[in-house]
């Protein structure tokens, strides 16, 4: 058997969706059956009921309509709340299209084959009797009233066993519908009787009666069988349905029920056979028989109710729509009639039968509720960080942990939002995806957000624990909502806010020269909308249409609502205008002309109107009658020129052109221009004085002096600080708006000063600057902010442009700039800045004043203790501009020097740290000194070095680790510097550098050489025998390692305890260790003084010939740098002792500062521009010379450390070493002449 549909009809015709097999449903609102008049089928008897009914229907619509309801929304809603008390239809209508073969076995027929055939038909015939009908306490046969065959139950046998399950799923189904509560009445289903129906059968309206007790309703099953007609109508007080199951008889089983007393009809079979089965539902338990409620009430009330709204459409109460929350909620799949359920169904049919008749219309959309909120979690629920369902996920986020989003609760709601989308009418088809609603006035129930989220929520997204709070939660509510509004409104709800324009579009599209039905509904809709702002609109369509028609009415009544007299262009413009002319007579249109004329805001469009209209009037050759004459047209331009309107700017041009033409250029002068100058504004004035300066249709001598005289006027009226009203709320970014307010008080400026020197009236610049400065009592800050934002810019902008023009006002407003700006900085010189500076010096540079620069600016700012940023600007900037400030160049250079002294003072010279290197410079390393250096060279002041030089060696702290950190990796980059600028490495500036760094080296770094004690001890260690790989690392940085200590991390205990085996067998006296507790363990070895003291001293000699191999490889080139020092420097590096007469030369050399002071007043002086007289370093890399550097004379040899085959010292990375005293006496050794320092 197959799967059979558990949805149910209704009393609206719609059945509900079954999820696994959609039913055919049969529209709910089509009443008629197959096109067969009623008046024709029925007998006398019906003729009779339906009489009856008529005049009661007519009875109650008269007393209706004297007590029509003024509140549509209230009581609506009071009916639906609470009068509605039936839960289900009193009607059932399903198609199953696999419903399964009952297998039907008729005794004395045997089986009946389905689809029924013709020659089964009639032998069910010979097999049936006259169905008879009761009336009274009479059983009659009566074929007028009742014509059809009928065979009892008991002969009646079903061999497929499949028809059971059926028949009870159904029983359900129509339960589920009729609104019974199956589980308290179990009803039992009866076969009653086999009905067959055959051309001309029919059964009149009429009642069941209860045939066995309990029984509540009756079940019809409509076996497959072709047929046509047999429509079956139902009723039920003013309810009605009409189910027409013909056109799928032939394939498909159809299922109608309905309650005992519902009236019901089977109107006339026009063709073939209707085979169907009757049952009766019978209640089988003590609790209360299922029973339709009566109607009349609430179907009276409500259509009380509709017919009040139907009337509402002038009133501005009514609503254009009412929404409704239905009880259950569907899919948007599911929206429509047919799939709703129960009481929805139910309400529906109700709405449906009774509000159609009179042209209400229903439609069903989804609602979605939205809460904004906080959660509540305490770092339970998502987790931290993360964000629940259909959110991104952060950190301890775990897909299994989907349901603890539920246990977070909603705190307090920020925020509801409620959208309605997707309206569809009862058939499913789409009417508008978005449906706008007013909350107030169209929803019922009045806290309608309150009965939908009292329920569960359907969806929720949660940002997650934020640690200290809930984060932000989002809730989704899902509902379904029926939509019922009046005929009157169908309009609006189909198109929405595209209504009207819609209706003009289908207007604007109509040929016909009549209108049509439709034609005449759309223009009475338009013309009820008409307004102002839809004037383009109705003009194009409405009164187009209206022409088309001849219907002088409708184009008053248009033209009258959309207020298009407002100007000619509103009206239409001239095609519009001369087609009303042509169709309905000028006097018919004049007053509506006029009219327009005369509200026009545009000159140049009302006077450019009557050119063309009188040109198109010449054309025509209209006759007089027409009163459209040359002097009513001369009138009207006569009567706008004495009336003329604010001109707008782009209205400059043709308004003079047309004034001209209309009077001349007196005319002009004499009646337009005192307009202008009256209405227009300041920018207007402006723009049409520039404009006029040009205009070559007016003399130039004439259109100069308007233009001077509007320009003047414009200045005049120029509020340049005016304070516009703020863009955005007071809170947002307020501190930016100053700042923004000034520059656009300058672009105001801009324009006007431009044109003071375009139209050559540069005398009016002076009432410019009046209007600049004005305003002597506004706050300081306020003035100090127009300084920096408004004069110095207007200065820069207004210099050029005054050029060979002699304006006094500029050296005014130079002057007022820079004494208000040193005013502001001197009273808080923490407020200049570099722009601040350049900014100035270019004001009064452009401003053809850089005498003020020197005579006002420089005196006050070399008074303030200006920072090094702000040093070296004014530095800058007065170098860029030394050839304009000092022509001769006496005196800024002083100047300049002065600056440069104070800015070396204050300059950071130190670097970052990075360890100690001395060979190609550092790609990351900040170098200030050269940087500092650099600066000076391009300011063209290279003696200004010596200042830097001389901080650079005079630290508060001059130690070894100064040496090391901050001068030795200078070296190389000072080497680097002067190859770049082509001086030579012995320049009296830094040679002396040199030479001190290399003596600061072997005196604070290498200090005194420590005493010869390791040679034993590492001659011991040789006899450590292993060469693992720890040993070996071990032994070397005992022999070999600046460092005091070393780890070996992680190399476990075995290692380990095979490492100190060793060290207590050759080490003990010279080292200490000690076992680090990780896993695997580790080992520390330091070693004391007596290996450390000679390898770091070692290391410091190897390091000391790696610095002087960075400054020179050539050995005269050294002594040329070194001087006195070389043979004293080179000795020491080299491991010997000093020759003797070294020790007065280290003496008379190491007062650095006396060697780099004398530097400046040699003979040949820095030259930055590589001019210098002696030989520059050539800027190659550097590699060795073929000359070598001998041993000093009287110089001893090297002592030697350790015994043949021991490691040489040698290592990286020694701290520096203390200043050690004296060197202890060493045995002279003979001088070899043939030994060479190798430095490369």
């Amino acid at each position: 058997m197959s799967t059979m549909n558990s949805t149910g009809g209704n009393a609206g015709g719609a059945s509900l969706e079954h999820p696994q097999l959609p039913p055919t449903t049969q529209s709910s609102h089509k009443n008629s059956a197959n096109g067969i008049a009623r008046d024709v089928l029925h007998s006398a008897a019906e003729n009779e009921l339906c009489h009856d009914r008529e005049e009661d229907k007519e009875a109650g619509e008269e007393d209706e309509d004297e007590d029509l309801c003024e509140d549509v929304r209230g009581e609506l809603a009071d009916i639906l709340s609470s009068d509605l008390e039936f839960t289900g239809a009193f009607s059932f209508n399903r198609a199953y299209p696999a419903a399964p073969n009952p297998s039907l076995n008729i005794d004395g027929l045997g089986t009946v084959g389905l689809p029924l055939s013709i020659r089964d038909a009639a032998a069910i015939k010979q097999c049936a009797e006259q169905a008879p009908f009761g009336k009274a306490d009479r059983t009659i046969v009566d074929k007028s009233v009742r014509d059809t065959w009928e065979i009892d139950a008991t002969k009646v046998h079903f061999m497929n066993a499949a028809w059971a399950p059926f028949m009870a799923q159904t029983v359900r189904d129509v339960c589920e519908v009729l609104g019974v509560n199956f589980q308290a009445s179990q009803p039992r289903c009866e076969l009653y009787k086999l009905l067959l129906y055959e051309t001309g059968s029919h059964f009149l309206p009429h009642v069941d009666t209860e045939k066995v007790n309990g029984m509540f309703a009756t079940i019809v099953v409509v076996l497959p069988s072709w047929f046509a007609g047999g429509a079956v109508r139902v009723a039920h007080g003013e309810l009605s349905e009409t189910y027409d199951n013909s056109a799928n008889s032939l394939t498909t089983t159809s299922v109608l029920a309905w309650y005992t007393d519902v009236e019901h009809e089977v109107k006339h079979i026009t063709a073939g056979y209707r085979l169907a089965l009757s049952f009766n539902l019978i209640h089988t338990t003590s609790a209360l028989r299922p029973a339709l409620s009566p109607q009349n009430g609430v179907a009276a009330r409500l259509r009380q109710v509709l017919l009040s709204w139907k009337e509402g459409e002038s009133q501005d109460e009514a609503p254009a729509k009412l929404i409704y929350l239905l009880d259950h909620k569907y899919s948007q799949a599911a929206l429509r009639g047919s799939a709703l359920k129960g009481v929805d169904a139910h309400l529906v049919a109700l709405l449906d039968n009774i509000g159609r008749p009179h042209g209400f219309r229903l439609g069903l959309a989804s609602l979605t509720c939205t809460e904004r909120g906080s959660g509540n979690d305490y770092g339970g629920g998502c987790g931290y960080g993360r964000r629940g369902r259909y959110g991104r996920y952060g950190w301890g986020y775990s897909e299994d942990e989907d349901e603890d989003e539920d246990d977070v609760s909603m705190g307090e709601v920020e925020d509801t939002e409620i959208s309605i989308k997707h309206l569809v009418d009862l058939d499913g088809k789409l009417i508008r995806e978005d449906l706008d609603y007013e909350l107030e006035t169209e929803v019922i129930p009045d806290e309608v957000v309150e009965a939908i989220t009292s329920g569960a929520y359907d969806e929720q997204e949660y940002e997650g624990y934020m640690g200290n709070y809930g984060g932000s939660l989002e809730r989704f509510y899902r509902r379904t909502v029926l939509v019922i509004w009046p005929q009157w409104a169908n309009f609006d709800i189909m198109h929405g806010a595209n209504g009207l324009s819609y209706a003009c579009d289908k207007l604007r599209t109509s040929t016909s020269l009549r209108p049509t039905p439709e034609e005449s509904e759309l223009a009475n809709l338009v013309l009820t909308r008409a307004s102002a702002s839809s004037c383009t609109a109705i003009i194009t369509s409405l009164c187009r249409v209206a022409l088309t028609w001849r219907n002088l009415s409708l184009w008053k009544q248009a033209v009258h609502r959309c207020d298009a007299t407002r100007s000619i262009a509103a009206f239409g413009g001239g095609s519009h205008i001369h087609r009303a002319v042509a169709t309905f007579g000028f006097q018919e249109v004049k007053p509506h002309l006029e009219q327009a004329l005369e509200r026009d805001p545009s000159n140049v469009g009302a006077l450019q109107f009557l050119d063309s209209f009188e040109e198109w009037v010449a054309k025509q050759q209209l006759p007089p009658s027409m009163g459209l004459t040359t002097e009513w047209i001369a009138a009207q331009r006569t009567k706008r020129f004495g009336a003329l309107k604010k001109p707008p700017k782009d209205e400059h041009k043709p308004l003079t052109a047309l004034a001209i033409k209309c009077g001349g250029v007196d005319f002009l002068e004499r009646n337009v221009l005192p307009l202008i100058e009256t209405e227009a504004d300041s920018a207007v004035l402006l723009e049409y004085a520039v404009y006029l300066y040009r205009e070559q249709a007016v003399p130039e001598e004439t259109r100069a002096r308007m233009a001077r005289d509007l320009l003047l006027a414009s200045i005049l009226k120029l509020d340049i600080y005016s304070v516009s009203a703020p863009t955005q709320p007071a809170s947002a970014y307020s501190y930016l708006r100053p700042q923004l307010e000034e520059s656009k008080q300058l672009e105001r400026i801009k324009p006007f000063v431009k044109a003071c020197f375009d139209l050559k009236c540069e005398d009016l610049f002076s009432k410019v600057v009046s209007k600049v400065v004005d305003g002597a009592s506004i706050a300081k800050d306020v003035l100090d902010r127009r300084v920096t934002q408004i004069f110095l810019p207007l200065i820069v902008y207004a210099g050029p442009m005054a050029i060979g023009s002699a304006v006094p006002e500029m050296h005014k407003l130079c002057c007022l700039a820079a004494t208000q700006w040193l005013s502001a900085v001197t009273a808080n010189p923490r407020t200049i800045t570099a722009t601040d500076i350049s900014s100035v010096m270019q004001a009064m540079v452009s401003g053809g004043q850089p005498g003020v620069i020197l005579t006002e600016l420089l005196p006050k700012l070399e008074t303030i203790a200006l920072d090094n940023t702000l040093l070296r600007t004014l530095v800058q900037e007065l170098h860029t501009r030394r050839a304009v400030l000092d022509p001769a160049g006496q005196n800024i250079q002083t100047v300049i020097t002065r600056l440069l002294k104070r800015w070396a003072s204050t300059i950071t010279l130190a670097s970052p740290t990075y360890g100690a290197y001395y060979g190609a410079a550092h790609a990351g390393r900040s170098k200030p000194t050269i940087d500092a250096l650099e600066f000076c060279f391009s300011v063209n002041t290279p003696d200004a070095c010596t200042f830097i030089l001389t901080r650079l060696l005079n630290p508060p702290k001059l130690d070894g680790k100064y040496v090391q950190e901050q001068l030795a990796p200078l070296v190389p980059e000072l080497r680097a510097f002067l190859v770049k600028h082509r001086q030579p490495l012995t320049s009296p500036a830094f040679a002396p550098v040199f030479r001190s760094i290399m003596q600061l080296w072997v005196q604070k770094v290498m200090g005194t050489r420590p005493p010869d004690t390791a040679s034993a001890y590492i001659q011991h260690l040789q006899k450590w025998g292993c060469n693992c790989d720890v040993c070996k690392a071990v032994r070397h940085f005992l022999t070999s390692s600046p460092n005091e200590a070393q780890t070996w991390a992680r190399i476990g205990a075995p290692k380990r305890k095979h490492v100190e085996t060793f060290l207590q067998t050759y080490a003990r006296t010279i080292a200490t260790w000690a076992m680090i507790k990780s896993v695997p363990q580790g080992l520390t070895v330091t070693k004391s003084k007596v290996l450390l003291e000679p390898s770091r001293y070692a290391h410091h000699q190897s390091e000391g010939l790696k610095l002087l191999r960075s400054l020179s490889t050539n050995s005269s080139e050294l002594q040329g740098i070194l001087g006195s020092q070389y043979a004293r420097i080179v000795a020491l590096l080299q491991g010997h002792t000093p020759p003797a007469n070294a020790s007065a030369a280290a003496a008379s050399g190491s007062n650095t500062n006396r060697a780099i002071a004398s530097s400046t007043g040699v003979a040949r002086p820095l030259a930055p521009n590589g001019s210098a007289r002696a030989p520059a370093v050539a800027p190659t890399p550097l590699t060795p010379h073929p000359g070598t550097i001998p041993l000093v004379a009287g110089a001893s040899r090297p002592h030697v450390q350790a015994s043949q085959g021991t490691q040489a010292m040698s290592g990286a990375g020694a701290s520096s070493s203390t200043d050690q005293g004296p060197p202890a006496k060493r045995r002279k050794t003979a001088y070899d002449a043939g030994e060479v320092i190798d430095l490369t």
